[in-house]
């Protein structure tokens, strides 16, 4: 039977140990569930046109830029004095979901609103995508188009 001096046990055990910590490593970059959570205060503003009624329900389609650049899909309810919208984000690596409700001001062609507005989920990187914020804009009762400003916190 051989010994082994103090430094070859430590080498061994070193040796041994950068192997677990790798192998954990790697593990965890291959576990979906491995999510370190991002938070971010951002500012997007989307300009949209109409697409077509779906229901009582106006669909509105266009581009945002901002903190999350990307396309979007507006879905409107708009009443005599409030509206409330759905949302989808179409950002580089997923989706971002959410609603968003507020007063209208104004009457005629072009009435502002200001409200309130919350991020329910999302898909790939966003699939947990949760935050809140305020939601304004001004929307053309003629031909339906819209700008909508998002602001608030995301969490990813």
């Amino acid at each position: 039977m051989m010994r082994q001096s103090g430094n070859q046990i430590l080498a061994v055990t070193s040796v041994a140990l950068l192997a677990i910590l790798a192998t954990a490593a790697s593990a965890g970059a291959r576990d979906p569930a491995a999510h370190a959570a991002r938070t971010l205060n951002i500012t997007d503003t989307a300009r949209a046109h109409y697409v077509k009624e779906v229901g009582s329900q106006l669909l509105d389609e266009g581009s945002a830029t901002g903190g999350l650049p990307g396309k979007v899909s507006v879905r409107f309810n708009v009443g005599a004095t409030s509206v409330s919208a759905s949302f989808t984000i179409y950002a580089h690596g997923g989706t971002i979901n959410g609603h968003g409700s507020g007063a209208l001001h104004g009457v005629g062609v072009s009435v502002s609103f200001g409200g309130t507005m919350t991020v329910t989920g999302g898909t790939g990187r966003y699939s947990h995508a949760h935050g809140h914020g305020g939601f304004y804009g001004v929307i053309n009762r003629g031909n339906y188009a819209a700008t909508v400003q998002t602001t608030g916190t995301l969490t990813y």
